[in-house]
């Protein structure tokens, strides 16, 4: 078998809250037919830095055989080394390589996640990932929906949408007396056995949380009986993270922007992290997940995937979370868009907050360029540091 095309295409789609979001979706095509397909999350980010990174890489790849993974993206990295050891190169390289795991899950007529593991559980733990905190009167028709779609966790921001758009983030005292009574209505209206997480999307904003400030918020979370805090801090304080964890009860967790193994490496090795968050589409594809999944196990620390894509590439984590004994649970979005009703094969399904194992062959995705015709991708759309800043 050979590989006779890579091509990516834009797409774009809608969240439920209306939000536009980008897509880049890889398509590794071969001469007997069988395709396969990745998303690397730069195409959220920065579509058209997505586009010339798969069509930089494309010519490596025509020709080979798409089943030698490891020696594709070693080729793929040394062909970039020099320019692309981290970040948007290295979520591209991830994105092909998902694509190439989806070809050989094909091949093989087995679901993706059991070519990494044979006794795969048959379901797993999954969140539901609702961005902005909800205000206080929203609290019981919210928790109610979540019910409705068998979500028994959800995870919130320190956040607020303001009535004429965007969304607005107090500090300190101020969102200590904002956050309170969510806090408590969600308490009150899931009951105890309602998971709550908080995720503080401090990783790449302008203006992150202080320590002080991360900590303050840490104790107000401690005091409701959060699962974990994500992202407190900015990922250029690594040793920050490492004082927080000893001075709250709290989980702290991160590293959806952590570029391969050796991205958490130094956060491990700090004591920075209770949880370890890799995004397939980020960190690298397939094998850096595993690696990163391997790297928890060797030190005692959880793994629950950071897993907020456009399209595909929510297929790769959740895959990548049944095949990883390590795994603790999974985050999904409430809803899925609908990009991802038209790409998924086999689409998530939950059951009494558990995700349950899928089952087709390949990573569950069916994708043609009609599909990116129907979801046309304006040019200059970007998510820019969390909504937080405009263009």
């Amino acid at each position: 078998m050979k590989i006779t095309a890579v091509t990516c295409h834009l797409c774009c789609s809608t969240t439920s809250l209306g939000d536009a979001i980008g897509s880049a979706i890889v398509r590794v095509e071969t001469d007997e037919g069988v395709c396969g397909h990745g998303e690397p999350l730069m195409g959220m980010f920065c579509g058209e830095a997505a586009l010339a990174l798969v069509n930089y890489h494309a010519p490596l790849l025509i020709g080979r055989d798409p089943l030698q993974r490891g020696p594709l993206w070693q080729r793929m990295w040394d062909s970039s080394v020099w320019w692309g050891r981290s970040g948007a190169n290295v979520s591209v390289m991830g994105g092909i390589a998902n694509a190439l795991w989806d070809i050989e899950g094909k091949v093989a007529g087995q679901p993706c996640h059991r070519l990494l593991r044979a006794d795969a559980p048959a379901s797993i733990p999954v969140y539901a990932s609702l961005g902005p905190a909800p205000a206080v009167a929203e609290v019981p028709a919210l928790v109610a929906r979540l019910r409705s779609r068998n979500f028994t966790a959800a995870k919130i921001g320190p956040f607020f949408r303001k009535a004429g758009g965007g969304i607005a983030g107090p500090k300190g005292a101020d969102l200590r007396a904002a956050m309170q009574p969510v806090l408590v209505a969600l308490q009150r209206e899931g009951g105890p056995d309602f998971g709550i997480m908080a995720d503080g999307h401090m990783g790449g904003v302008p203006d992150p949380f202080t320590r002080e400030e991360a900590l303050d918020f840490a104790q107000l979370l401690a005091d409701h009986d959060c699962r974990f805090f994500e992202e407190p801090l900015s990922y250029l304080d690594p040793g920050g993270y490492a004082w927080l964890r000893e001075r709250t009860k709290v989980r702290i967790a991160g590293g959806e922007s952590l570029s391969l193994r050796r991205g958490f490496e130094e956060f491990v090795r700090q004591g920075a992290l209770d949880v370890l968050q890799p995004d397939a589409n980020f960190v690298g594809g397939v094998d850096q997940f595993t690696a990163v999944a391997a790297l928890a196990d060797a030190h005692g620390l959880a793994v629950i995937p950071h897993a907020w894509s456009a399209g595909p590439g929510v297929m790769a984590n959740l895959h990548l979370s049944f095949g990883c004994p390590r795994v603790e649970m999974l985050e999904m979005g409430q809803h899925l868009t609908e990009l991802q009703r038209a790409t998924f094969t086999d689409p998530p399904r939950v059951e009494n907050g558990r995700l349950l194992a899928p089952t087709r062959p390949g990573l569950g995705i069916e994708f043609t360029p009609e599909i990116a015709r129907r979801f046309p991708f304006p040019p200059g759309l970007a998510e820019r540091a969390s909504g937080l800043m405009q263009a």
